[in-house]
């Protein structure tokens, strides 16, 4: 064993780290077992005393994938024939024909409806420029632009369009609540949905094809909002009955994990002026360090709201608390009460930002919840045009925005009456700004100064365009997988992984005795691996995924076979066992490589470009073929120098 102190070490780790990420994965199938054999009543008990640490435990277990579980599978569409027809200006009839066969041929060729709508229009017009319908000022397209530039910037709106289409979806599902949803565009106009655990059919037909809406708020008065705060807080502190029953839950159940704490600071600087060119004051700093809900509390009854959320007291803006992304369900809940609802100042309800506030170093996101005024001061419809600028200064990312008349008139009105008060961006109920007004802006254009990166600046453009140009998402295909199918398909997957383990590890104890057994305890370890590998990345388990590890099984000994005939090769010539093993490994070791590197980079591919099943395929192909590589040269290679050095065994090769 001289020599494979590394190559121990090494294993010991991996093996480890693996059994860290699965552990969590483990607790969830005893708690699920534990919980189906408890009555309805203390189930509900228990789930109750112990969301929070089932919750956390939910978070870090592999996760199912849809087939696995139960859920939807929904395809949208963008119209983005309709997203064309607002864009243009001056149609005519030739634009409308132009247009119309343009998404019969995306529909029936599986074309983008720009190319197509390019191309039907060249075709009947040959001296037509596209240009005499198109403006936009901000991105340069005018009525001397050709027809190439046009059609870049009309691909440029869809792509928009599709990309802004992702991100109100994600922003729904959120609300929803779903765990692990899997959101991705497939092709020119598709957005893939898939939502595990979920078959409200009607509810979520109605959450994702609901009309978009942007809207232009203002806030709570901060000083109000802190009182309702803290009576909202003293509402959910546990009574004394609560408390004798929780804490001897508590006591009984030393299952429960204390959640860690991590801090980070938050900066909000934006500013709304007016599209002059002057100089913007520095923003305000909030610098309140977030704690994970529970960090530090002594084991007893807990706050139900606390132990969601973070409140803000004392901040100069409209903060009610932030929470991480996997608490904001519970915490619409607890403040979706009635009784609770009353306590918030009149005509003000909690909104969510949509970008997080801080990430933490396990990954975890977490948002603000901001009181907004639930009247709107204006709707998407006034505004015009919106596009990113910089600083002719300082070279910094700004939004400009140009509204019309009537939206001119009002904003003049609003920001004259509020100077120093923030005014937040909604869509879909979710906050995407909320700078500060510093001085009344006439004339209808608009700066949001004081951006972090042209990435936020090129959000909010998204946004506003998105309030001005209302485009549909259409269900055009939707699947339900029910959970009792998605057990079904669970216990299947599970019995053809054991099958196909028994199989290959029978095959290779009768046809390599000895050495057959040390690739079967490799194969075992191959397995906790692969598994452990998924965890760890938080990659998705799916039927097709259980269908790689199968393979995987099959491929795990082919590297065991080649060293193995090569070392019986070398014993037919003479050369004694250790001797014979040495040259196996090696002379094999280039083969081995080739093969499965190759293999590799075709799960590479199959991932980059594949979707869905074919994704899940991929991602346990690959994980499969590192286990494997790793088991079958590593591993097998210090079992076999254990036996033949260190316990003098004749090992049989068969």
């Amino acid at each position: 064993m001289q020599g494979n102190g590394f190559k121990v070490g090494l294993t010991i780790f991996f093996v480890g780290l693996c059994g860290f990420y699965l552990f969590p994965s483990v607790q969830n199938l005893y708690v699920g077992y534990k919980m189906n054999n408890m009555a309805a009543e203390e189930r509900a008990e228990y789930q109750e005393e112990n969301r929070q640490w089932l919750q956390q435990v939910d978070e870090n277990s592999l996760n199912l994938g849809l087939d696995l579980q139960g859920g939807m599978h929904v395809t949208l569409e963008v119209e983005i024939a309709n997203l064309l027809d607002q864009l243009a200006v001056n149609k005519d009839e030739a634009f409308q024909q132009a247009l119309q066969v343009a998404q019969q041929r995306a529909e029936e060729e599986n074309v983008s409806v720009v190319d197509a709508f390019v191309d039907e229009f060249e075709a009947a017009n040959p001296d037509g420029r596209l240009s005499r319908y198109f403006r936009d000022q901000g991105e340069e397209i005018t009525r001397r632009s050709s027809n190439g530039e046009v059609q870049e910037y009309l691909q440029g709106q869809a792509d928009s369009a599709v990309q802004n289409g992702i991100q109100v979806v994600r922003n729904r599902v959120n609300q929803y609540g779903v765990t692990e949803p899997a959101i991705q565009r497939q092709g020119d106009e598709r957005i893939v949905v898939e939502l595990p655990g979920v078959s409200n059919r009607e509810r979520v037909r109605d959450l994702l094809e609901s009309a978009s809406q942007l809207t232009f708020h203002l806030m709570a008065n901060p000083q109000q909002l802190s009182n309702s705060v803290q009576r909202i807080i003293e509402h959910y502190e546990p009574t004394a009955e609560d408390s004798a029953r929780i804490a001897e839950a508590q006591a009984a159940d030393t299952a429960a994990a204390e959640a860690s704490s991590d801090t980070s600071e938050v900066t909000e600087g934006t500013e709304l002026t007016a599209a002059s060119g002057q100089e913007a004051s520095s923003g305000s700093q909030q610098g309140t360090a977030l704690t994970e809900p529970g960090a530090g509390a002594q084991a007893g009854p807990q706050n139900s709201l606390l132990a969601v959320m973070q409140p803000m007291p004392g901040q100069d803006q409209p903060i009610i608390g932030r929470a991480f992304a996997s608490d904001t369900s519970r915490v619409n809940e607890l403040l979706g009460d009635p009784s609770v609802q009353k306590m918030f100042p009149p005509g003000i309800e909690p909104m969510w930002t949509a970008s997080p506030v801080l990430t933490t170093e396990d990954g975890r996101e977490a948002f603000h919840l901001l009181a907004v005024r639930s009247e709107p001061e204006l709707t998407g419809e006034v505004v015009t045009e919106a596009s990113v600028q910089f600083d002719r200064q300082t070279n910094e990312p700004k939004v400009s925005i140009t509204m019309n008349s009537d939206g001119a008139r009002r904003w003049d009105r609003i920001t004259a009456a509020n100077i120093g008060n923030r005014v937040s961006i909604v869509l879909d109920d979710i906050v995407y700004s909320s700078p500060n007004i510093q001085s009344r802006i006439s004339g209808g254009r608009t700066e949001i100064t004081g951006l972090e990166s042209r990435q936020e600046a090129s959000d909010i453009v998204t946004v506003l365009q998105s309030g001005r140009l209302q485009t549909d998402l259409n269900i055009i295909s939707e699947r339900t997988v029910g959970p009792s199918l998605g057990e079904e398909s669970t216990r299947a997957g599970f019995i053809s992984v054991v099958s196909g383990f028994l199989l290959v590890v029978l095959f290779m104890i009768m046809y390599y005795r000895t050495a057959g057994v040390v690739a079967d305890v490799a194969l075992l370890l191959n397995l906790i691996l692969i598994m452990g590998i998924l965890a760890g990345f938080g990659a998705t388990l799916t039927l097709p995924g259980i269908a790689g590890i199968v393979l995987t099984i099959g491929m795990a000994v082919d590297a065991n076979v080649l060293i193995y005939d090569r070392v019986r090769e070398e014993q037919a010539t003479g050369k004694t066992l250790r001797a014979a093993i040495n040259a196996g490994y090696e002379q094999s070791l280039s083969a081995i490589l080739d093969a499965n590197i190759t293999t590799f980079f075709v799960g590479v591919i199959l991932y980059s470009f594949g979707v869905g099943p074919i994704k899940g395929f991929a991602v346990t192909l690959m994980a499969g073929i590192l286990a494997s590589l790793f088991t079958a040269i590593i591993v097998t290679r210090i079992i076999f120098d254990y036996l033949v050095e260190e316990r003098r065994m004749q090992v049989s090769y068969g």
